[in-house]
This record gives structure tokens, C-alpha cells and sequence, in this order.
């Protein structure tokens, strides 16, 4: 994408010339064959081959973007005498570069000539031949300035011409999904009244190339925040791996499954505190983000239960795995943790290194309200989907219903005929049982019944919400619908 900015620095005085640099900023993408250049306006913005979702049409790369735009787009300064012989004029602009979907970029400043030529008269004036500050600039020389920031610079130098020119900023990263830099670009000219009237002029490319951001699967990436659909969709089902989740460092094992869909296939344990606000930056919130109304409880007591439809509860009810997860046992009900049911669980601290532990599947994790694990998104609503979660950002939470995403699992996990096929690998649902809001329950069922939110809520009663229920050893039912006051599992899967 070609792109021009003028910039005219008029006479004044003595001297009767018009200088004009005719600044041309081309905008090259790496990941084409070939360069596409037209003519467009100062803010017009490059962009890649994509298809209509938005994805490349690759599927191993995503086309790289490049938005060029200047302030002012047009303007002018005048030559001002500073010796008998000549006057001087000087004149920046800024340029912000924006790119995204890169695999590393660099930019470029230069020109195919180092002097000013008169249009008229073609009379020239030689670039500077070593670098001088503005009031140094000797007779009959120009020079330029780039610097990265706001402020302009004071040395001035001669144009490059040699190939694309100097680089003036990289960004060698190979995952960059945004970034953006500022420059200020300043120019100098010190004009002797020998030189003709006339309109001098160079034409300076300013030029961005952008590596295409390679897409690779779940097993090269470090942090849960760091999914996206694309990398889901460039993983080999059965891949599986260990993300850190950046908002409090704990681990998690996250896996392809037969579905074609990316899980988490371990417990969301996410401590929610009401002095900190999950934001965009990275959770599954909405754009104002979500501070709960209560923090994480540590035990289900007469004190931390909430028979609320939208209450905003959860509980951490100790550092546990569960010990059998095939297996049916029942711990029973009014229990005030895991460490009431000491045939059910084994201590088990959720891992804050990728250690490889298969027993990391198993943790019991936290216990949700619905409206806490929608971020406050589920309310009353009783269609669509809850817009948010606490989820790490780029996932979220499962849709249910007849078709429903925890359906469709389900199904491509051996139905629903047996709990074994939730309950081990690839999935590995644990039994973690639930939190009721009345005091003759309490914690309950833990060691037989897993139950695992959904996004969906529940349109027959608008106080329930669908979630994914196993219990028994045969029992499992992929959208049984809950009360949105009690507390579940949550498993998120990639958005």
C-alpha cells in the first residue's frame, strides 16, 4: 500500500524558492509474492489476506497488518535568513506505526536519491555529508531526523539509500499480536541564494515489513491467556499440555479433544477477591471487567452460603484431588470442605510449575454461583448465552442444551451409558460435588456427582441454569439444568 505525505516549506525573505519533500510511505507485507501499491489517504490502514471470519487462509500462518498514520497530513514552515548568504527551514511530523499478527517486524526509512532536485530547473542540493545539528547545517545541504517517540531530534543526517534504507525500529518477537510505535520525522534544509527559484524536492520511503504470525498448537504456548481459535485449530486432537494461568500462576492441563474443541481438562481453581477487578487484559470479562461481591470463602458454612439466584459466591473448600475417580463414594452431605471427606480426596495443591503430574487432572478446584462464573453476565437472563466468564482471557464457558457444546462432548466421549468415559482420560471430570444453599447441606455429594456450569441459562425456569451433570456409575446427563444459587465446577474451554 503505497501512501504520500507532503510537506511544503515555503520561502520567505531574500531567498525566492519552494522547497517540497514528497514523502511516500509504502507499506510492505512479507507474506505476499508480490507488492500492492495504490494511492490512498494519510490514514487509510493496510491489511492481509483473510477470509470472512477473520482467519487466515492458511492455517498455519495469519497474515500480518500494518497501519500507517500521520499528524499533521499537511503542513508548512517557512525559510527563516540566519546569514547573509542563505535561510534554513526545518519541519517534523509524526508518524505511528501500528501492527498486528506478527511474526517480527522492521522499519524502514529511506530514499532512491540523497539530494533535492529542482523540478523546474533540476539544480540540486546535496544531502549533508555528516551528520550537524539544525544551526550547523552547512551551505546548500538537507538533511533528516528519525527518532522513536514524540520528541524531535536535533542531529541531522543524510538520507539513506541504500536498499530499503536505515532501520529506524524492530520488533523481533515472533508472537506479536498488537503493537504500535511512534515516531517523529524532522527534516532540514540550509538554502544559499545561488540556488534558482524553484520547488526541490526527494521522495522518502518510510517502509514496514511484517513476518506473518506463524500459527502453532496448544503444546508451544506457556500461558493460558495466550489460546486462541486458531491455535486451537492448528493442534492435533489428543495434544494436551500444562498453562500457566497468568492471573495467579496455578497450572492447568489443557487438551484437544474429540470434539475438535480445546478443554481444560482440570478444575478451574481461580481465588476471586473482592479488592481485585478481572480485566480484559486477562479474563473472559466484560470491557468494564468484574470484581465479585464477595471473596473466595474457604469453607460452606451458614455464613458463606448465599440463596441468591444472582449472588456472586464462591469456595475454595481446600487443596484436594480426588482419590478414585471411577469409583462411586458418596461423602455425604453438611460438610464444611474437602477435609471432611477423607475417603474421597488426597491432599493436592494445584501446581504452580509445569510438573507433568496426571493427579494435577484431578484437583477439586473451586465451586461457582452462576452468576460468579459468568463474571455477573448471567444475571436473569433466560436466553441466549451469559456474554462473559471468569474464564482466562481467549476461553470460556461450554454452551449446553440439546446440542450444546457439553452435548456434543459427551457424545464424542462414548455417550452417556457410562460415568467412566467422563471421569478418565481424555477428560478426566472429577466428582467434586457441589455447595447447596441451606444449612442441612452444605458441601454435598462430593466423591459421586460432578456438575459442571454452562453459559447457558435455563428459559423453563429462570432460576436455573443448563450445566453438565455424571453421578453413579451410569448416570450422565450433558444438559441437566441446576440452581443458579448453587455452587458447580467449572471447566473453560478456547474460544
Amino acid at each position: 500500500m503505497l501512501k504520500r505525505h507532503n510537506i511544503k516549506l515555503n520561502s520567505s525573505g531574500k531567498v525566492s524558492c519552494l522547497l517540497l519533500f514528497l514523502l511516500t510511505f509504502l507499506l510492505i507485507n512479507s507474506i505476499t509474492t508480490s507488492v500492492y501499491a495504490f494511492d490512498s489517504a494519510p490514514d487509510d490502514g493496510g491489511t492481509g489476506n483473510t477470509d470472512n471470519t477473520g482467519n487466515s487462509s492458511s492455517s498455519s500462518t495469519i497474515t500480518s497488518t500494518v497501519n500507517i498514520a500521520f499528524t499533521p497530513e499537511s503542513g508548512s514552515a517557512s525559510l527563516t535568513p540566519i546569514s547573509a548568504d542563505g535561510a534554513s527551514a526545518r519541519y517534523s511530523i509524526k508518524a505511528t506505526v501500528g501492527v498486528e499478527n506478527s511474526g517480527g517486524y522492521t522499519v524502514y526509512l529511506g530514499s532512491n536519491k540523497s539530494e533535492l532536485t529542482g523540478k523546474n530547473t533540476g539544480a540540486t542540493i546535496n544531502g549533508v555529508t555528516s551528520s550537524a545539528t539544525y544551526e550547523e547545517l552547512p551551505l546548500n545541504t538537507w538533511g533528516y531526523n528519525a527518532i522513536e517517540g514524540e520528541t524531535a531530534g536535533t542531529i541531522f543526517s543524510k538520507v539513506p539509500i541504500n536498499n530499503r534504507g536505515d532501520v529506524i525500529a524492530s520488533n523481533n518477537f515472533t508472537n506479536i499480536k498488537t503493537d504500535n510505535k511512534t515516531f517523529t520525522l524532522s527534516f532540514a534544509a540550509h538554502i544559499g541564494n545561488d540556488k534558482p527559484a524553484d520547488t526541490y524536492e526527494n521522495e522518502i520511503t518510510l517502509s514496514v515489513i511484517s513476518s506473518p504470525l506463524e500459527i502453532t498448537g496448544l503444546t508451544s504456548l506457556a500461558n493460558m491467556q495466550d489460546m486462541t481459535s486458531d491455535v486451537c485449530m492448528a493442534s492435533e486432537v489428543g495434544d494436551s499440555i500444562q498453562l500457566k494461568d497468568t492471573r495467579d500462576g496455578k497450572y492447568y492441563w489443557v487438551t484437544k479433544l474429540a470434539d475438535g474443541k480445546c478443554w481444560m481438562t482440570q478444575n478451574l481453581d481461580l481465588d476471586l477477591l473482592t479488592s481485585k477487578t478481572l480485566t480484559t487484559a486477562d479474563s473472559d470479562v466484560p470491557a468494564a471487567g468484574y470484581r465479585p461481591a464477595y471473596d473466595t470463602a474457604t469453607t460452606a458454612s451458614s455464613s458463606t452460603i448465599l440463596a441468591d439466584n444472582t449472588g456472586q459466591r464462591s469456595w475454595g473448600l481446600g487443596n484436594y484431588r480426588i482419590t478414585n475417580p471411577n469409583t462411586s463414594s458418596d461423602c455425604g452431605s453438611k460438610k464444611g470442605s474437602a477435609a471432611d471427606c477423607p475417603s474421597q480426596f488426597t491432599a493436592y495443591t494445584t501446581p504452580t510449575t509445569q510438573n507433568g503430574d496426571v493427579n494435577a487432572h484431578y484437583i477439586l478446584g473451586n465451586h461457582y454461583q452462576w452468576n460468579t462464573a459468568t463474571a455477573g453476565t448471567g444475571g436473569t437472563i433466560t436466553s441466549g448465552q451469559a456474554s462473559g466468564s471468569i474464564c482466562p482471557k481467549g476461553w470460556r464457558l461450554p454452551t449446553s442444551n440439546s446440542g450444546g457444546e457439553l452435548e456434543t462432548l459427551v457424545n464424542k466421549l462414548g455417550g452417556t451409558s457410562t460415568t467412566n468415559d467422563i471421569t478418565q482420560a481424555p477428560f478426566y471430570g472429577v466428582r467434586g460435588g457441589y455447595v447447596n444453599q441451606d444449612t442441612s447441606y452444605l458441601f454435598s455429594s462430593a466423591g459421586d456427582y460432578g456438575l459442571y456450569w454452562s453459559s447457558t441459562p435455563y428459559s423453563s425456569n429462570p432460576n436455573n441454569a443448563y450445566r453438565l451433570d455424571f453421578h453413579g456409575i451410569r448416570y450422565v446427563y450433558p444438559f441437566s439444568s441446576g440452581g443458579r444459587s448453587d455452587g458447580f465446577s467449572v471447566r473453560c474451554i478456547a474460544r
